[in-house]
């Protein structure tokens, strides 16, 4: 067994395919119409929803966040009336979201616009530059410390294209062989469409691509690797809070034939709050490694950011896993933080 480093900067052991691409695409349709429906399944009546459906981020109001450059939380307008949320017909009754009161649609409104500004809206068309440093805790006292720079630029208000590009260090203190490599990892491209746009309720479909860049081979996968992007999102006026729903699969399509095949399945899911001009986003991340006998691995993860001035943001992430530490991806615990700047859309 060897070991690597994959896309995500974490260790990597390469094995032989156990399982078929087929197995894993099946799993990937199955999670992508279940989490449609489970957030508001909008898309079986899009035609209907389409006619209903605005641009959030181009609403025209004195108090949005994206034309706000001082950052000042407005309230919402008093005399505001929007209309009631459509509901999606042809969908069981256990499946159908609550029609949401003019106030309530107007909250969701509000919030929707304050977290495409603060970055936390994984639907929101909105360009940003973010730098973020991670420190890991792995297994044997290994760590790892990844650098992140992220940049989106969003076109046309429903269209978006990010590079993610990570820079890795680590170091096993298990082993005096392997040393301390640094350097670029894998880059990611991903790009994406929103499909579906209100305030209740988003849906951004999308593709990403990740390349073999690393500037050594213990820092990437060594594999071209390709897969489907989805997030969805819907408000939950009890909780005055949004609830994102991120799936994203990769398998390896080409590249270095003496590397280990990648096969991952990521699925996240966020509960995003504002609070004035902070805001705080719980997760939980589970992995599935196809290549390792379809095993998972689960980490929790809480964010608390700050508006500072303008788009400009500031976060800390704690993490810390709660099952296959072992697993690329996996950790015991973690600390991140970053600051990010957004922009509006070309």
């Amino acid at each position: 067994m060897k070991r690597l480093v994959g896309s995500s900067g974490y260790p990597v052991f390469a094995m032989e395919r156990s399982q078929s691409k087929e197995q894993a695409y099946g799993l990937c349709i199955i999670v992508w119409v279940l989490g449609v429906l489970s957030f508001g399944g909008v898309l079986v009546d899009l035609p209907v929803a389409r006619a209903e459906q605005q641009t959030v981020e181009e609403v025209p109001d004195t108090m949005s966040p994206i034309d706000n450059a001082e950052g000042d939380m407005a309230e919402p307008r008093s005399d505001a009336q929007p209309s009631r949320s459509p509901r999606p017909r042809r969908l069981p009754p256990a499946l159908r979201p609550k029609v949401l009161t003019p106030e309530e649609l107007a909250e969701a409104e509000y919030n929707r616009k304050l977290a495409a500004k603060y970055g936390t809206d994984p639907t929101a068309i909105v360009g940003r530059v973010q730098l973020s440093s991670q420190y890991v805790d792995l297994l044997n006292g290994s760590r790892l410390v990844d650098n992140q720079a992220r940049v989106d630029l969003a076109f046309k208000g429903n269209y978006l294209l990010r590079a993610d590009m990570p820079f890795v260090r680590w170091l096993d203190q298990s082993s005096q062989n392997v040393g301390s490599p640094r350097g670029l990892s894998d880059v990611a491209l991903t790009a994406a469409w929103r499909a579906y746009n209100t305030p209740q309720y988003a849906i951004l479909l999308g593709m990403t691509s990740a390349f073999p860049t690393a500037n050594e081979p213990t820092l990437g996968s060594g594999k071209y690797s390709l897969g489907p992007f989805i997030a969805t999102g819907r408000f939950i006026p009890s909780l005055d809070s949004f609830v994102f729903g991120l799936f994203q699969h990769l398998t390896s399509v080409g590249g270095d034939p003496s590397r280990g095949d990648v096969g991952l399945t990521k699925a996240i899911v966020q509960v995003n709050t504002i609070w004035g001009s902070w805001w705080t986003v719980a997760q939980s991340i589970l992995l599935v490694n196809w290549e390792r006998d379809q095993k998972t691995g689960m980490t929790l993860e809480f964010e608390v950011g700050r508006n500072v001035v303008g788009r400009w943001g500031v976060f800390v992430r704690p993490g810390v896993g709660i099952w296959g530490r072992d697993l690329a991806g996996i950790y015991e615990w973690s600390i991140e933080v970053g600051v990010r700047r957004t922009f509006p859309s070309f």
